[in-house]
């Protein structure tokens, strides 16, 4: 039998209805990620436009994680508001039943790469929930380090206040 290959790629206006069907499904398994609020108001037309807005940016970018035409995980650099945009928010998400496959590290590894390489941006940041240490000694074993001086309470999507931390990458 042979093995199944998963492709870790920019996203496509294409990937739109896909893409949002996926955001919706993270948005309910885990408590760790947390969509926008307005996600089930976007159009696929909207998100097709979206996309390809992102993809002319140097500061935006959106990769996917697909297996047989299935999206299965997302990772995105959102830059961060201001007059002279030097930082980029990630976010990343994997479906559960794709955990510890490495996908997550793929979905970073791949957005570094592009800040690095392609953006405009100086540095990467990120906010992760202390209960998610895969995910904080993933950011770590990257090169990120911890830029909060103690941990600051978010909401999760249930509502919940839990701890969470900020992380930097000069890029």
């Amino acid at each position: 039998m042979a093995e199944e290959v998963v492709d870790v790629r920019p996203a496509v206006p294409s990937d739109a209805a896909k893409l949002l069907q996926l955001l919706k499904h993270l948005s309910h398994e885990s408590n760790t990620f947390t969509a926008d609020e307005g996600l089930g108001a976007i159009s696929e037309q909207e998100e097709r436009q979206q996309i390809e807005q992102i993809t002319r940016t140097t500061t935006n970018m959106i990769f996917v994680a697909v297996l047989d035409q299935r999206l299965i995980g997302v990772g995105t650099v959102q830059a961060t508001e201001g007059l002279v945009v030097t930082e980029g928010e990630i976010g990343v998400a994997v479906l559960k039943e794709f955990w510890g496959m490495g996908l997550g590290a793929a979905l970073v590894e791949e957005l570094i790469n592009w800040a690095q390489d392609f953006s405009t941006l100086k540095r990467l940041v990120l906010t992760v929930q202390l209960r998610n240490g895969r995910a904080i000694s993933l950011y770590e074993h990257l090169g990120f380090e911890k830029s909060t001086p103690k941990p600051y309470d978010v909401l999760d999507p249930t509502g919940e206040k839990v701890p969470a931390i900020d992380m930097v990458l000069p890029v």
